[in-house]
């Protein structure tokens, strides 16, 4: 995936617009610009993560190192 377009997703989100970003996402999947596992490891950081995670995960695509993030998703409540 481009630069422009990571770029793109990275402001999208920090500007509130995750459904933009989601939708250049979905394309860039379907268009096969991103691999389909990096495509669904970052919609998952785009819908649940802070912006530092989108961030992380933006950066270790444009760094091309395909499969470096992974989302964890945190527990909403730590379980006694």
């Amino acid at each position: 995936m481009s630069s422009l377009n990571l770029a793109e997703i990275r402001e999208c989100v920090a500007h509130g617009g995750r459904t933009t970003a989601l939708s250049a996402l979905r394309a860039a999947i379907d268009e096969e610009r991103i691999a389909a596992r990096d495509g669904v490891e970052l919609m998952l950081a785009v819908r649940r993560g802070s912006f530092d995670v989108v961030a992380e995960a933006v950066d270790a695509m444009e760094w091309g190192v395909p499969g470096a993030f992974r989302f964890v998703p945190k527990p909403d409540h730590v379980a006694a």
